[in-house]
């Protein structure tokens, strides 16, 4: 276990202290999901923005479609986004066993 970070040592420290430490690395984690979520869903909307432009003969003009349905698409990238922890333990626990079934896999 990574905590505590000084080992007995920080035990102590006045717990006041030891409060504002932790909730300050607190919004410092926080703070870096936010920032990584942020930079995911610029991908997701460039992704989703893409349109198709198709002539049209009998009107004679171009017309613009959007390739994805914008609300499908999204809710289906966050899904996606939300099961990645548990798609990858499952993966990396299919490695680990030399692909044996057990436990955890692709049955969760």
């Amino acid at each position: 276990l990574i905590l505590p970070l000084f080992g007995d040592d920080e035990q102590k420290w006045p717990q006041g202290l030891r409060v504002v430490l932790y909730m300050v690395g607190l919004f410092y984690l926080f703070a870096g999901v936010a920032i990584i979520a942020d930079v995911f869903m610029a991908g997701i909307e460039k992704v989703t923005s893409k349109k198709l432009r198709l002539w049209d003969k009998e009107k004679e003009r171009h017309n613009t479609f959007d390739v994805w349905n914008p609300t499908v698409a999204n809710l289906t990238l966050m899904a996606l986004g939300s099961s990645a922890p548990e798609i990858m333990l499952n993966v990396i626990d299919i490695f680990a066993k030399s692909f044996y079934l057990e436990g955890m896999g692709p049955g969760t």
